[in-house]
């Protein structure tokens, strides 16, 4: 009999430990785990970039950078990201520094030597350690937080890790949700509809008109969840109103479009919404539907007749495992325009959110103008959506060549499978401000006179010729039209062209506005020019395109475009069409029916009205301010001199209420 000696005794003590330790050298399933350090209690994440280092993270378990399952491979496994690629454990000049754990974009199983690991299980703690290939060195979560793969002892649990199993749960099917496997329009065409798109219940619950383009399903509605559900359903090829392979299958519904463009016109759509299904084209650029959009025509051409500004895409997102092949949340996306008009290049496609399947989320969308505010003197065209409780704001580029502002909701686009989305507590509101800021008064032919002068702008000769102001408005060379270009206008001359505005090294004066022979209409950004309208005061200015250079009177009589404030009245100009009678000559009203005396003025004088009844008087100086300013329906006004009479000539102009305007000249001594 062999003698047992103590020697012996140890080794067979030293053996059962071992065995304890490496027992099982592989996972405990193939499904989908969590990798929690044991000695920080945070979870491996993978960043979802190639040959990027690993994280570590305290994520919630729905997040899928925390996800990894174990793949067998020869006698080894792969670590297997849900959201890339297997991992790698790159050697002392790898991509994240050295021995510094990465992530890949390499599919499982894979053989490379840096990117399989033998697993070791201790079944005393239920953890894990993860050796690179055969190489002694084990995934670790370093003090400074990187994740790296070195020699260390098992009794450092830095190299230790719980395997966190993600249990999933079946995805639900909702109590409204259309389960049928036939994706096809009936064949007893009840949903075809072929003499309306409006196709609708009585009363329905969801605001807006229905636009059915669909032969699949009609519009209906459900009693879930203590609300009632507008139900939109369609599927790929369903689009039996349009030429076939043409527009996409729908059931939106449209709302009254705000159709000004004033500051503080909007249209606003509020509701709630749940996603069950969307299409699944099998191509990422291709799969989504839509499930909003805000709409919006404009200026200057480009693009479809009636274009989508910014569209709200949800695109599917599937399970895992007993999940695998359905769709368990969504990823919802904003389409929208780099440029008016703008398709493909011209657009871009943001990712917002993701929410969960059948997850009831409220939804607001305004889409309107509001002043810019980084110039008080613009505007934006704005679309701001709110999400689940998150912003998410845009501001539509060119906001001076929008038209109106829209929005539609429903479901829109199916290019593969089915889509069912679900509407409730739906609200509409619009306010339209009219804008006066950039349109001409009409396409008829107009006299432009200057408001502190009283003269009219008069086009000279032939191309190149400073512009100047004449006493009268019947020549033809004093008529002028608004001729639309793009965002912008030409001011065009009835005998010669249309205006230019060159720049401060033009050779007959800096900034001196000139006549061309140039036809209406131009784009050329020295002839173009923006119109601004003030309703109180029924005048205009006209600023050389976005410059801040406006049309001005100088005291000397010639025509600039100059930086002067509003309040400036050379800038301001009475545009009167030629098709209305001028105004009572100056020299008519001091015979009769206003007078000024004494005239010159040692400092107090008055003025006498004939019979005006109430009526609006203003006193200009002659650089063009305001001086003074009344109202009366007295037929004799005594104006004492103050300090805001200084020696000088001075313009006084009195609007009747009929609308008629009188002036006459003042000398102050």
């Amino acid at each position: 009999m062999k003698k047992i000696t103590f020697k012996s005794i140890l080794f067979f003590i030293f053996m059962f430990f071992t065995l304890c330790i490496t027992a099982q050298d592989a996972p405990p399933s193939d499904d989908v785990f969590r990798l929690r350090n044991v000695k920080t209690g945070l979870f491996l994440t993978d960043t979802g970039t190639s040959a990027t280092a690993v994280t570590m993270t305290d994520l919630g378990e729905e997040n899928l950078s925390t996800h990894f399952t174990f793949v067998q491979s020869g006698a080894f496994y792969n670590i297997d990201s849900e959201i890339s690629g297997i991992l790698r454990a790159p050697g002392s000049g790898g991509p994240g520094g050295a021995f510094v754990v990465v992530s890949t974009t390499k599919a499982s199983p894979a053989a490379d030597t840096d990117k399989v690991w033998t697993i070791q299980y201790n079944q005393t703690d239920d953890t894990y350690r993860f050796q690179s290939g055969n190489s002694g060195r084990f995934m670790y979560h370093d003090a400074n937080g990187t994740v790296t793969h070195i020699a260390v002892a098992a009794t450092d649990n830095r190299s230790n890790w719980q395997l966190i199993p993600f249990v999933e749960t079946p995805v639900v099917v909702a109590p409204d949700e259309d389960t049928s496997t036939d994706l096809t329009c009936p064949a007893s065409g009840e949903f075809e509809n072929n003499n309306t798109r409006n196709v609708d219940i009585s009363n329905p619950d969801n605001v807006g008109t229905v636009d059915d383009r669909s032969c699949y399903s009609d519009y209906s509605e459900s009693n879930v969840y203590g609300k009632t559900w507008g139900v939109y359903n369609i599927t790929d090829g369903s689009n039996h109103w349009d030429a076939p392979n043409t527009l996409q299958p729908r059931i939106e519904r449209s709302l009254p479009r705000s159709g000004e463009t004033g500051v503080g016109s909007y249209a606003r759509f509020t509701g709630t919404f749940r996603i069950l299904e969307v299409g699944d084209a099998g191509n990422f650029s291709q799969d989504g539907t839509y499930i909003a959009q805000a709409k919006g025509k404009h200026t200057g051409g480009g693009g479809p007749p009636d274009p989508a500004i910014c569209l709200y895409l949800a695109k599917p997102v599937y399970g895992t495992g007993i999940n695998a092949d359905k769709q368990v949340a969504f990823d919802i996306y904003a389409e929208r325009i780099l440029e008016r008009g703008g398709s493909g290049s011209g657009r871009e496609v943001v990712l917002l959110k993701r929410v969960n399947k059948d997850e009831e989320i409220d939804f607001e969308l305004e889409v309107g103008f509001r002043v810019d505010p980084n110039d008080a003197t613009k505007k934006i065209h704005y679309c701001d959506a709110v999400i689940g409780g998150e912003a998410f704001n845009y501001n539509i580029p060119d906001p001076e060549r929008g038209l109106e502002s829209g929005i539609r909701y429903g479901v829109y686009r199916v290019r593969g499978g089915r889509a069912q989305i679900r509407w409730a507590n739906t609200t509409y509101q619009r306010e339209e401000v009219v804008d006066n800021s950039g349109t001409p008064p009409s396409d008829d032919v107009f006299r432009l006179r200057n408001v502190a002068t009283g003269q009219f702008l008069t086009a000279v000769g032939s191309s190149a010729e400073p512009v100047i102001m004449t006493d009268s408005g019947e020549a033809p060379n004093t008529h002028w039209t608004f001729v639309e270009s793009g965002a912008f206008f030409n001011i065009d001359s009835e005998t010669v062209g249309i205006l230019r505005a060159p720049g401060a090294n033009f050779s007959e004066g800096a900034y001196r506005v000139v006549s061309t022979g140039a036809a209406a209409p131009s784009s050329d950004t020295d002839k173009t020019w923006t119109i601004e309208y003030n309703d109180t005061e029924d005048t205009y200015r006209f600023q050389s395109r976005t410059a801040g250079r406006y049309l001005y009177q100088e005291v000397d009589g010639t025509v600039t475009h100059s930086i002067v404030p509003e309040s400036n009245t050379r800038s301001a100009w009475e545009v009167i069409p030629t098709s209305q009678s001028l105004n009572i000559t100056n020299s008519e009203l001091s015979a009769s029916a206003m007078k000024i005396y004494p005239n010159p003025s040692e400092g107090s004088f008055t003025l006498s009205l004939n019979n005006f009844g109430k009526s609006e008087v203003s006193i200009y100086n002659v650089l063009g301010s305001l001086v003074y300013k009344t109202s009366t329906t007295k037929n004799t006004i005594e104006i004492n001199r103050g300090s805001e009479f200084t020696s000088g000539i001075y313009l006084v102009k009195v609007l009747t209420e009929n609308s008629k305007m009188y002036q006459s000249k003042l000398i102050i001594k």
